[in-house]
């Protein structure tokens, strides 16, 4: 409890050294205000919504979430390893059990922490977001840092072939991101006047700069998500009636944050840029040919069967990304920011099963078929030889003639 307690308050401290420039500039901020701010930003990065300046902000900042899960496994981690370190100087060790109950304990004090801070914020909170975002957080990295800390048996209760299924899924994923994040780095560059223009255009002075900039990475793997959107071929909304895909951009007016510079202008895009499109199917390739190669041993069908669950896993995982991803800044046109959530989940589901599939039967073609066919080749000689053995091994008999 007091691990994740603190790792909490070291959240907190650090969100609140970058509200202080900004706390300072007000001419009738007080201390509340600065605590209220900081505040309410912890809360959004657990999905609750922010209110600031009049608006509601639902946009979850993942780069601010990654920092919170990774600030809880570690402490959860810490705790486990004194646990086990205790159980092993008692003469016995920790079990999964023991793991479980740790994560508890851990996602309970979370739990009650943003309950508590939930309740001291000014305003109406939706009570459902806030008790789902606190107990996920805290379930998440509870169960990763008990796991990995405490170090149960838990391996041998998973079947092989669910993990070679994860392990697919994962690399399927990480091949999917990477291409949105190489799209996002391709439009950055295309783009980089642009976004240095928006950014000097809005004044900030030098540590304004530096906090828009972090301010800025909070949201970088919502806009990691929307390209890997992009590449599947939906794209994402920067707004009510707009559209950014392979197939065309349809802005109005965006808002002045530099980093949306990098989004292309309107009107169709050239022919080329629909190559981004082989990026989800490469992607459940490298699914598919992991889980062949991890199970070269099974039967044909199940073979298949399992590499084309490995792409449509990691379909689905990003089609859940990209709900996470998605939100909006007030509830006038830009309420709706981010990619569309049913038809990414359909053309990652649809493209990467579909590259899964594919590297599964290739896989089975190539090293398969050439020993099947070799195998039949080397029949045919040994049943000639045999046959001329069962013939060479006959008695002879004599034969008689009939005359008439």
């Amino acid at each position: 409890m007091l691990s994740c307690l603190l790792g909490v308050l070291g959240v907190w401290v650090l969100l609140t050294g970058l509200v202080i420039p900004e706390w300072l500039a007000l001419s009738e901020g007080d201390f509340g205000d600065l605590v209220g701010g900081s505040a309410q930003l912890w809360l959004l990065a657990q999905g609750v919504p922010l209110g600031a300046l009049g608006l509601k902000v639902g946009l979850v900042p993942l780069g601010l979430t990654l920092l919170l899960l990774l600030v809880g496994e570690r402490t959860c981690h810490y705790s486990a390893r004194v646990m086990g370190a205790a159980r092993r100087a008692s003469g016995g060790s920790a079990d999964l059990v023991d793991a479980v109950r740790l994560a508890a304990l851990h996602a309970s004090t979370q739990l009650a922490a943003v309950v508590l801070v939930a309740g001291a914020v000014p305003g109406h909170q939706p009570w459902g977001r806030v008790l789902i975002g606190g107990l996920t957080m805290g379930l998440a990295t509870g169960l990763a840092g008990a796991l990995r800390g405490a170090r149960p048996a838990v391996a041998e209760l998973i079947p092989d072939w669910a993990r070679d299924l994860l392990a697919g899924a994962s690399a399927g994923c990480a091949v999917a991101l990477v291409g949105g994040i190489a799209a996002l780095i391709a439009g950055l560059i295309a783009h980089g006047a642009r976004v240095v223009e928006l950014h000097e255009s809005l004044g900030a002075g030098a540590w304004g700069g530096v906090v828009l900039i972090l301010l800025q990475l909070g949201w970088l793997p919502n806009l990691m998500i929307w390209w890997t959107s992009w590449t599947l071929g939906p794209g994402f909304a920067v707004g009510s009636a707009t559209s950014v895909s392979p197939f065309g951009v349809h802005l109005g007016m965006v808002p002045s944050i530099p980093i949306l510079g990098a989004l292309p202008a309107n009107g169709a895009p050239s022919d080329w840029v629909r190559l981004w499109l082989l990026v989800p199917i490469a992607a459940g390739a490298v699914a598919g040919m992991l889980v062949a190669r991890r199970r070269r041993a099974d039967p044909a069908l199940p073979l298949l069967a399992l590499t084309t669950a490995s792409g449509v896993l990691a379909g689905l995982v990003l089609g859940l990304l990209g709900a996470l991803s998605a939100g909006g800044i007030g509830q006038a046109r830009m309420a709706r920011m981010g990619a569309p959530t049913p038809a990414m989940l359909g053309m990652a589901v649809a493209l990467l099963g579909g590259g899964a599939l594919l590297a599964g039967a290739v896989r089975l073609l190539v090293t398969r078929l050439p020993a099947a066919t070799s195998s039949t080749v080397r029949q045919a000689p040994d049943e000639t030889e045999e046959q001329t053995r069962r013939i060479a091994r006959q008695p002879d008999h004599p034969t008689s003639e009939q005359h008439g």
